[in-house]
C-alpha cells in the first residue's frame, strides 16, 4: 500500500508541475489522495530519494522535484503552455527534456550578470554554447542541495 500511494504522490506532483509550472501544496496532495495533511507531509518527507522530491526544511511543502524548483531561481524554462523554475544550470536542461517541446531558457551569466537566453529544441542539445561552473564537485552536490 505504501509504495502505491508514494507512486501516486510522485505522479500527482509531476503532473501538477507540468500543467501549472509549480508543485501542488501539501493540502492539494492530501485532498487529491484522500489523506490528511499530516499524512501527505509525512509521505513527502519519505520520498527523499536522491533528488526526486524534497520538502522545504521550514515549511514541509515541496521545495524541489528534480529537476524542478518550487521557488524562483535564476533558471527559467519557458514552454508553450507554462513555464518552470529549474534548480540549477544542469537542471534547466533536464526541465527542457521533460517538457517534450522546444523551450526557451532564460538565465544570466554568473560572472558578469548579463542576461543569457537559449533555445532547447525537443530531443536535441541546445545549439548555443556556454560554460557552466559548478561550485562543488558532483560527489558533494547532495550534502547541501539547497546550496548546490
Amino acid at each position: 500500500m505504501k509504495n502505491e500511494i508514494d507512486t501516486q504522490i510522485r505522479v500527482f506532483v509531476y503532473d501538477h508541475l507540468m500543467a501549472h509550472g509549480n508543485p501542488p501544496a501539501v493540502a492539494e496532495i492530501a485532498n487529491h489522495l484522500s489523506l490528511t495533511a499530516g499524512d501527505a507531509k509525512a509521505r513527502l518527507v519519505s520520498l527523499k530519494i536522491g533528488k526526486t522530491i524534497l520538502v522545504h526544511p521550514d515549511t514541509g511543502e515541496v521545495w524541489m522535484a528534480g529537476p524542478f524548483s518550487a521557488s524562483r531561481t535564476q533558471y527559467r524554462v519557458v514552454g508553450s503552455r507554462t513555464s518552470w523554475w529549474a534548480n540549477c544550470a544542469w537542471d534547466m536542461l533536464g526541465v527542457a527534456m521533460i517538457a517534450r517541446e522546444s523551450v526557451r531558457i532564460d538565465t544570466h551569466c554568473t560572472d558578469c550578470d548579463d542576461p543569457w537566453t537559449m533555445t532547447a529544441p525537443t530531443h536535441a542539445p541546445p545549439a548555443q554554447e556556454g560554460i557552466v561552473h559548478f561550485l562543488l564537485p558532483a560527489r558533494k552536490w547532495y550534502e547541501d542541495i539547497g546550496f548546490t
